[in-house]
C-alpha cells in the first residue's frame, strides 16, 4: 500500500506505520509484493526478519515488525522501563567490581586525591586530579562545571558568547516532552565536550514548594515529582551517553533561597518519599553518577554530613550507587562529613578534608570509610566510562577557550523556547497575526534590549539579564536576539514595526506587542512579589489610547506570576526565562511560522497574591511563617530573618496543585494548563484491566485549521493518598495534523498508586488496602474530561 521501493527506509517507514495504528499487530513490508502490509495480529513463520529489512535471493527487501496492538505496546513500555533499570544497575555492579580491583592497586594518597577538588586555575567551576598521589595514571581528571542550562564560563568573562544560553531548565519542564529534554541535554553535552568538561553540575531537580524561590527557573521538576522523573530520564541519559558525569542537586530538600545556607528543615518521612525524592530516583535509575548535597540543614544537621540524608534516605531507599559531592563551600566538618556519607569536599583546597589523613592517623575516621568513599568516586568513574574513553574529546586541564556554538544548538535552543511557550489566552484567535499592511508596536524596554541593569541587592558577577535568571546557572551570552530584532527579521508584509519603552509607539497601531519580564530573581534570595513588571502599567496605558488595537502580552518568568491585566489583552504568551533565542522564537509564534507547545509546570497565583503572609494562610498567601520562610527559637527573635530559621514543611504532601486542590482554591491558571493555535476533542474514553494494571484508551481529534500538539494528562486518586485529591501519573504530548486523529493509551501500574506509608515505612499500594482508584483525563489538573472509579487488585474491573 505504501509502493514498492527497495530500500531499508521503506520498511522503517512501514514499521512505523503499525506502531502508530491502534489495530496493527504486525507490518510485512515487501518491495517485491507491492510495499508495506498492515495485519491486525501477528503473521506466524515471520518472526526471524528485522525490521530495518533485508534482501532475499531475488533482491527482494523483505521485513517484518511484530507491533501489537497500541495497548500491547504501552504495556510492553513498562516492561522495556524496567528492563532498562535493570540494565543500568547491572552497569552499575560491573562499574563497582572495577572500581574495588583498582582500589586495591591504589596507596592511600591516591585515595585522599579522589576526595577533594584542588586550586588548579583551570577556569572550571572545579577540579579533581586523581593522578595527585601517583599511583593512578590512567585516571583523567575530573573537570566540573556549570550547568544545565549551558557551559558557563562565569571564571573568565571574556568567554562570554562562546557557549550557548540556553532557555532555562523551566522552559523543558514547560514542554511536557521528555525528547525536548534529551535534545536540549545532547547539545549542552555537545558544547561541554568541545569546552573540555567531563561533570556537569545539574540538572537542577527540585521540586517547587515555594513558587517565590529564586531559583525556581533552574528545575526540571517545575511542582510536580512525576513531571521531573519523566524528563530527567533522557536528560540523564543524553550526558552519561558521552562519559560526562550528570550531577543531579540538590539533595535534599533546597526549596528557598531565604537563609539558605544556615536554615533547617523539618519535613516528614512521607512528604521526602512522594514530592522531594522522586525525581532524583528517576534519574539515578537512568544511570546519575553523581548527586551535589545542599547548603541547608535536614532535621538539624546540615546536608553534606546528614546521615539519614545521605545513607538512608540516598543510598538504602534510594538505590544510588555513585559519589556525593558537597556543594560548593557546604562542608562544615570533616569527621561527621565523611561518616555520615558525603565523599567529595568542593572546592576542596585548604578544605575540610585535607584533614583525612590525619583523623585517620588518629583513629576518628575509619580507613574503611576513606576506601568506601573513594570506592564511590571510581565506581561513577568506571560507570561513565571514565577508563574506556566513551568521553569523545580531550578531557582539558584549563577550559578551552573556542566558541562551540553553532547553528545546530542555535536551533535546538529555539525549539525548545517553542515547545516549552505556555499561550494562556487567545481571545478571537488573536496569534498568529495577520502582519500584512498591520502598523505594529513593540512595546516594553525589554522588546528591545538584553540589558539588565542590576539592583543593589545583586551580588556583582551573578548577573543576568531580561532572559535569564541570575547565579552560578547563568550563561553569559553575547547573541541574544531581541523579540523586536526577531520580529523585523522575519515580518517583511508589515507597513511597520515600531517600539518605544513606554506606551507611546502604541498610538494608532493595529497591534501592541508588549514585552515584560520578571527578571530580578536570582541565586541567593526569594522574590517578594508575584507580579510581572510594568505588564499592568503598560497594558493600561494602551487600552486608554483612542482607537482599536489588538493588544499581546509577551511575559518572561522565572516560574509563577499574577496576572492582573489579563482581562485587557487578547492574547498572551508567557516564556520561562527563554535565554539568547527569544526573539526568533518569538517572532515565530507571532507569526504562526510556530506554534507554542507548552503547558504549566507550575500553578499561577490568582490576582495579589502573596509569597509571603501572616495568618491564615489560604486567602491571599499560602504558607504561615512557621511554614515558609520560617521561625527562629528562643532567645532568636520569632519572626526575624535569621540563622536560626526553621520551616516546617507541615503542608506534609500538599506541593503545589496538590495544595490549591485540596484547599479549594481556585488559580488563575491551574498546573498543565496551555491553549495551542488549534483546537482538540477527546473521545472514546475506555477502562480496563491487565493483571494488576489499569488501561485507559481514548482518542483526541483535532478539530482545528492547524496543526498542533495535544498534551492528555492523566491524574491518579485513591483514599490513601489523601489529603492530596489527586496526582500526576502520565502524560504524552503528541502531534497532531489537522483533521486527524491520535489512539492514547495510558497504563496505571500498581506503583502509580501507591502511597508511602510512615508507620510501615515503606511504599504500600492501593490493592493492598483494597481501595478503589479513581483515574482522570484533562488537559490539566483542574480541567478533568473524564473520571473512572475501579479496581484492577483481582485481575478484573470492579467499579
Amino acid at each position: 500500500v505504501d509502493g514498492s521501493g527497495k530500500t531499508a527506509d521503506d520498511a522503517k517507514a512501514c514499521a512505523e506505520r503499525c506502531r502508530q495504528s491502534s489495530d496493527c499487530g504486525q507490518a510485512v513490508y515487501s518491495s517485491g509484493g507491492q510495499g508495506c502490509y498492515l495485519f491486525k495480529h501477528a503473521v506466524k513463520g515471520l518472526e526471524e526478519y528485522k525490521a530495518d529489512g533485508k534482501e532475499d535471493g531475488a533482491g527482494d527487501v523483505f521485513s517484518s515488525a511484530v507491533c501489537g496492538s497500541a495497548v500491547e505496546m504501552a504495556l510492553s513500555d513498562v516492561d522495556a522501563k524496567k528492563q532498562r533499570a535493570e540494565a543500568v544497575q547491572e552497569e552499575w555492579s560491573k562499574a563497582e567490581k572495577r572500581a574495588q580491583e583498582l582500589l586495591k592497586k591504589l596507596q592511600p594518597a591516591d585515595k585522599y586525591a579522589l576526595l577533594h577538588g584542588v586550586d588548579s586555575g583551570s577556569g572550571f567551576a572545579g577540579y579533581l586530579n586523581p593522578t595527585a598521589g601517583g599511583g593512578n595514571p590512567t585516571a583523567k581528571p575530573l573537570t566540573m562545571n556549570d550547568g544545565p542550562q549551558g557551559f558557563n564560563p562565569y571564571t573568565d568573562p571574556a568567554l562570554a558568547g562562546t557557549s550557548t544560553q540556553f532557555p532555562s531548565l523551566l522552559t523543558v519542564a514547560a514542554s511536557f516532552s521528555p525528547e525536548t529534554s534529551r535534545q536540549y541535554a545532547a547539545a549542552i553535552v555537545e558544547e561541554f565536550v568541545g569546552k573540555g568538561s567531563n561533570v556537569l553540575l545539574g540538572p537542577d531537580l527540585e521540586v517547587t514548594r515555594v513558587a517565590s524561590t529564586g531559583r525556581s527557573f533552574e528545575t526540571l521538576s517545575g511542582e510536580d515529582p512525576f513531571l521531573g522523573s519523566q524528563l530527567v530520564q533522557p536528560f540523564v541519559q543524553a550526558v552519561q551517553s558521552k562519559g560526562i558525569i550528570a550531577t543531579i542537586k540538590h539533595w535534599l530538600d533546597n526549596n528557598q533561597e531565604i537563609g539558605r545556607m544556615t536554615m533547617n528543615v523539618e519535613v516528614s518521612d512521607r512528604a521526602q518519599h512522594e514530592i522531594y525524592m522522586p525525581p532524583f530516583k528517576a534519574a539515578m535509575d537512568a544511570g546519575a553518577g553523581a548527586v551535589m548535597c545542599s547548603y541547608n540543614k535536614i532535621y538539624g544537621q546540615h546536608a553534606c554530613e546528614n546521615s539519614k540524608l545521605l545513607k538512608k534516605l540516598l543510598r538504602e531507599d534510594a538505590g544510588f550507587r555513585g559519589f556525593v559531592m558537597s556543594d560548593w563551600g557546604a562542608t562544615h566538618d570533616a569527621v561527621n562529613s565523611a561518616t555520615s556519607g558525603l565523599d567529595v569536599e568542593m572546592p576542596g583546597s585548604n578544605g575540610k578534608f585535607m584533614q583525612l589523613p590525619q583523623l585517620v592517623g588518629e583513629g576518628k575516621v575509619q580507613q574503611s570509610t576513606i576506601d568506601t568513599m573513594a570506592g564511590h568516586v571510581l565506581t561513577s568513574m568506571f560507570q561513565a566510562g571514565h577508563f574506556d574513553d566513551r568521553y569523545p574529546g580531550t578531557v582539558l586541564n584549563s577550559v578551552a577557550r573556542t566558541d562551540v556554538t553553532s547553528d545546530a544548538h542555535r536551533n535546538v535552543a529555539r525549539q525548545a523556547i517553542i515547545d516549552g511557550a505556555v499561550l494562556l489566552k487567545n481571545k478571537g484567535s488573536a496569534l498568529p497575526l495577520a502582519t500584512k499592511g498591520k502598523k505594529i508596536a513593540m512595546i516594553g524596554r525589554y522588546c528591545n534590549t538584553d540589558i539588565y541593569i542590576t539592583p543593589g541587592h545583586v551580588t556583582a558577577g551573578n548577573t543576568g539579564t531580561p532572559f535569564m535568571g541570575q547565579g552560578s546557572g547563568y550563561v553569559p551570552s553575547t547573541k541574544t536576539v531581541t523579540p523586536m530584532e526577531g520580529l523585523q527579521a522575519l515580518v517583511k508584509d508589515a507597513t511597520s514595526i515600531t517600539f518605544s519603552a513606554d506606551a507611546s509607539a502604541g498610538d494608532g497601531a493595529d497591534v501592541a506587542v508588549v514585552c515584560a519580564s520578571a527578571c530580578d530573581v536570582h541565586e541567593g534570595w526569594d522574590r517578594m512579589n508575584f507580579s510581572l513588571p510594568e505588564a499592568q502599567e503598560l497594558v493600561s496605558a494602551l487600552r486608554g489610547q483612542s482607537g482599536e488595537k489588538k493588544i499581546v502580552v509577551v511575559g518572561v518568568s522565572p516560574g509563577a506570576v499574577t496576572t492582573e491585566w489579563m482581562d485587557k489583552v487578547d492574547a498572551s504568551l508567557l516564556l520561562f526565562m527563554p535565554g539568547e533565542q527569544v526573539g526568533t522564537a518569538v517572532a515565530q509564534m507571532l507569526t504562526g511560522d510556530a506554534s507554542p507547545g507548552g503547558r504549566l509546570p507550575i500553578t499561577m497565583p490568582p490576582d495579589d497574591w502573596k509569597p509571603i503572609g501572616g495568618y491564615p494562610a489560604g486567602k491571599d498567601h499560602m504558607f504561615l511563617s512557621a511554614q515558609y520562610p520560617g521561625t527562629q527559637p528562643p532567645p532568636h527573635k520569632m519572626y526575624k530573618w535569621g540563622d536560626y530559621l526553621t520551616a516546617n514543611f507541615t503542608e506534609g504532601v500538599l506541593v503545589g496543585y496538590r495544595w490549591w486542590d485540596a484547599k479549594d482554591v481556585n488559580p488563575a491558571f491551574p498546573f498543565g494548563y496551555g491553549l495551542t493555535y488549534t483546537e482538540f476533542s477527546f473521545k472514546d474514553f475506555q477502562s480496563d484491566c491487565s493483571g494488576d494494571k489499569i488501561i485507559v484508551t481514548l482518542t483526541i481529534a483535532n478539530t482545528g485549521d492547524r496543526d498542533g500538539d495535544a498534551v492528555p494528562q492523566l491524574y491518579v486518586g485513591f483514599p490513601s493518598l489523601k489529603p492530596a485529591v489527586r496526582q500526576l501519573r502520565g502524560f504524552q504530548k503528541t502531534h497532531i495534523p489537522k483533521g486527524g486523529e491520535a489512539p492514547m493509551v495510558f497504563i496505571v501500574t500498581p506503583e502509580d498508586a501507591s502511597y508511602y506509608d510512615e508507620a510501615e515505612q515503606k511504599w504500600t499500594s492501593s490493592a493492598e488496602k483494597n481501595e478503589k482508584v479513581t483515574v482522570s483525563i484533562g488537559t490539566s489538573s483542574r480541567d478533568l474530561l473524564w473520571h473512572k472509579t475501579l479496581s484492577c487488585s483481582s485481575g478484573k474491573v470492579v467499579v
